[in-house]
């Protein structure tokens, strides 16, 4: 039985945990590549760590256009087009796909080249901390034309409904990358902090290779080949949900840069440790990703064959399973911080930082989840507007709270977290209450598969 024939013939909460099992499973090894550059940072000492906590927005703003916002847009078209059973279409979303990484990388990687150093100092780094940032952003930058090609192409293949080879390609590159950076530690750094920007060039290339051995091969309906492309309908259609996906992105790099320049300014024990902290939620956007890209796919396969009331059910199930597992993980490091910050470090000024962070977000990861995970099921829905609406009020709220909080003298690490967590509850609960009353609001009869 196909994908496609899966989705529409079972009910929406066992399709939802079939497609989901695999795409957890990678987010969960992908999330690892994450702390491992942390622990490969960190045996360079402090300034590199805090270094490191610089670029890494920069870096997840490529990862998040790349794999959540534009690949997204790319597996819900895919999907809709697959659930259908327009094949012409569907092969046309998968070029389309190539040819937004590539310019769309092409352009993200040399503004980043250019700008990237101003950035930086705008964002409170200077001497050792901003010479780390630099070493190590003058790697990793000109190579995300890579990182997007890689990812735009696993996001057609997902939304083709095929789960399980691009959850294989995601174990290939954190274990390449693992033993790239494991290596170089044990030869003592021979390339230093560039070397864990190198491990990921050499991990994801790995990956590209191994997506692309997947697409050509010649039994596939949705493949790639020499063929198809001068002719690629619906280009400014994808182009457009992909900018409208990828403001919510900006929106969320935006907001973490903020708030990384405030603490930055409360001094390098602060900076490093509220990197560390935010790395949590930054890290667990795969694992939502996990769910909602799954039910991406489910939702869009199903609304493509004109069942959106199934869709509709399919995408709350996720949200209520995404909001669940963040909730306990961040009641659960909130109680034990030390389970998180000793992974990084064991410096007791850094540590108590994070120790911070997660005891005031923590318990409003929940509602983090509520709204990314929202955000991925409405691309398969075609619903994205109220989710980047409020990604747009989060980002309102810590520019107001924290200009709020410096203006009246107040403005400390524990009045600046406090405004962090109003913020996150402020974007899941509105988003999930916006969709609830518009679009999502149907009450047309759910057709349940016999």
């Amino acid at each position: 039985m196909s994908s496609r024939a899966r989705i529409l013939n079972e009910r929406p909460l066992p399709a939802l945990l079939r497609l989901a099992a695999p795409n957890v499973v990678a987010g969960l090894i992908q999330s690892l590549m994450i702390v491992a550059e942390a622990w490969f940072a960190g045996g360079l000492g402090p300034d590199a760590l805090a270094g490191v906590a610089l670029v890494f927005p920069l870096f997840m703003l490529s990862m998040m256009l790349s794999a959540g916002a534009f690949g997204g847009a790319v597996s819900g078209a895919m999907a809709r087009a697959v659930g259908a059973g327009d094949m012409v279409r569907a092969n046309a979303v998968l070029r389309l796909a190539v040819v937004i990484g590539l310019a769309a990388g092409g352009l993200k990687a040399l503004a980043l080249v250019v700008f990237g150093a101003g950035i930086f100092r705008v964002m409170g780094g200077e001497g050792p901390v901003l010479n780390a940032a630099l070493e190590y952003g003058a790697v990793i930058f000109p190579a995300l034309m890579l990182i997007w090609v890689t990812n735009m192409l696993s996001g057609a293949l997902r939304g083709s409904g095929d789960m399980i080879r691009p959850a294989w390609g995601v174990a290939l590159v954190v274990l390449v990358h693992f033993a790239l950076l494991a290596g170089q530690r044990a030869m003592g750094y021979p390339l230093g902090l560039s070397g864990a920007a190198w491990a990921s060039i050499g991990a994801y290339m790995a990956g590209f290779l191994f997506i692309c051995f997947v697409l050509t091969r010649q039994n596939r309906e949705v493949r790639l080949s020499l063929g198809g492309w001068t002719r690629l309908p619906g280009g400014l259609r994808l182009l457009g949900q992909g900018l409208l996906a990828g403001s919510q992105s900006l929106m969320t790099i935006g907001y973490s840069l903020i708030v990384t320049g405030v603490f930055a300014s409360l001094g390098r024990d602060w900076l490093a440790g509220y990197g560390i902290g935010a790395r949590l939620e930054l890290l667990l956007i795969p694992v939502v990703f996990g769910i909602g890209g799954a039910a991406m796919v489910g939702c869009g396969t199903l609304a493509g064959a004109g069942r959106r009331a199934d869709a509709i059910r399919m995408g709350w199930i996720a949200t209520g399973l995404a909001g669940g597992i963040l909730t306990l993980i961040g009641a659960v490091l909130a109680l034990a911080p030390w389970l998180w910050t000793g992974l990084f470090t064991d410096e007791p000024a850094i540590a108590a930082a994070g120790a911070a962070y997660l005891g005031w977000v923590g318990p409003v990861y929940g509602f983090f989840g509520i709204g990314l995970c929202l955000y991925f099921a409405s691309q398969g829905l075609d619903t994205l507007r109220l989710p980047v609406a409020g990604a747009l009020l989060r980002l309102v709220i810590v520019c107001v709270g924290l200009w709020a909080l410096a203006q009246t003298g107040t403005l400390g690490p524990e009045t600046a977290l406090a405004v962090v967590a109003a913020s996150m509850v402020a974007y899941g609960g509105t988003v999930a209450l916006a969709l609830w009353l518009g679009p999502w609001s149907s009450r047309d009869k759910v057709t349940v598969p016999g």
